[in-house]
């Protein structure tokens, strides 16, 4: 059909045994956003981090993007702060969305750039998180994943970006009981990141819905390496679908 066409650049590059996983162990600068309650009631913590990691391409080794403690100034927050080689700290205030989050990486980090394809899904992406209506996320994600196909540029098609636009609209697709289109884009998001557990998650319950229980079953177990904090309720989820 014409979205596996579209996305058969996507296809041939994660066959490619040339493909890296995103990031790298050898990343200088740290971009800590923080969890405290209060940043996180402003739009902070886990979105914002998501926010950075979906501006960064996935060919970048110089970053590490994470999550922090407080960071004081709550009255300013969403807050964040930058590390460079060890300990030059340097902290950002109020920020809330892509377009923040872009300015403070081409503040901190210059000698990096940032594709504006990448931006432009970033903001679609924050969009759709703050959505109610599952089409509308699945028409916002189709058109992030569709522009950051068109060029067969792979540090866009295997991009952070391009992971959580798949399994948004994967989620978004469940809800409008479409389970083939679901789990198409769910596995083609396990391509990019096999080590994010909520992609398995996503996947284990599209393959059960279709009551494919034994390709459920594997989706768990790989949900149990990626995150073994849900190792215990894979484990039951598996004797389940067993039994």
């Amino acid at each position: 059909n014409s979205a596996t066409m579209l996305l058969l650049p996507l296809l041939v590059l994660l066959l490619s045994p040339s493909v890296s996983s995103f990031g790298t162990s050898q990343q200088k600068t740290h971009i800590k956003i923080c969890h405290n309650k209060d940043c996180c009631k402003k739009g902070g913590g886990d979105n914002l981090l998501n926010t950075f990691r979906d501006l960064v391409p996935s060919d970048n080794n110089q970053l590490i993007i994470e999550s922090t403690g407080c960071l004081s100034q709550c009255g300013k927050g969403p807050n964040v702060c930058v590390v460079k080689n060890g300990s030059d700290e340097k902290m950002y205030y109020n920020i809330k969305d892509a377009l923040d989050a872009s300015a403070v990486l081409d503040v901190a980090t210059p000698e990096v750039e940032y594709p504006i394809e990448l931006l432009v899904a970033a903001s679609n992406i924050h969009q759709a998180e703050h959505t109610p209506s599952s089409a509308k996320k699945e028409e916002l994600m189709t058109s992030v994943i569709t522009d950051l196909s068109k060029n067969a540029n792979s540090v866009l098609l295997i991009s952070y970006a391009m992971y959580h636009a798949l399994i948004i609209r994967a989620d978004a697709r469940l809800d409008t009981n479409n389970v083939d289109g679901a789990i198409e884009d769910a596995r083609l998001a396990s391509k990019i990141l096999p080590s994010e557990g909520k992609v398995w998650r996503i996947l284990a319950h599209a393959e059960e819905q279709k009551g494919s229980f034994d390709s459920a079953i594997v989706a768990l177990r790989e949900l149990a390496k990626a995150d073994p904090s849900f190792a215990t309720k894979a484990k039951k989820e598996i004797e389940r679908l067993s039994s």
